[in-house]
């Protein structure tokens, strides 16, 4: 999986969402996400995640994403962390 389709994928989560994707061995199996998105609102940082890992389980599952490190923002916390 090229990190443009998991971006893809990631962003199917909710209208707007934005998600930055790099290969993090040059494998394409071991990645790190930010994703950005107005579904995070008001919602823990864990449920979060799994919001995320619901839409990639099956490619974690067949091994054709073996590590994926997930760093979730909603659009106002990720204005001030790029700040």
């Amino acid at each position: 999986m090229t990190p443009d389709v998991l971006k893809s994928k990631i962003e199917t989560l909710a209208p707007g969402t934005q998600a930055f994707v790099m290969d993090m061995t040059g494998t394409l199996d071991h990645y790190q996400a930010v994703v950005v998105s107005s579904a995070f609102t008001g919602i823990p940082m864990i449920k979060q995640h799994r919001m995320v890992m619901a839409i990639v389980q099956t490619e974690v599952d067949s091994g054709e994403v073996h590590a994926l490190t997930i760093k979730t923002f909603t659009p106002e916390q990720y204005a001030k962390f790029s700040e």
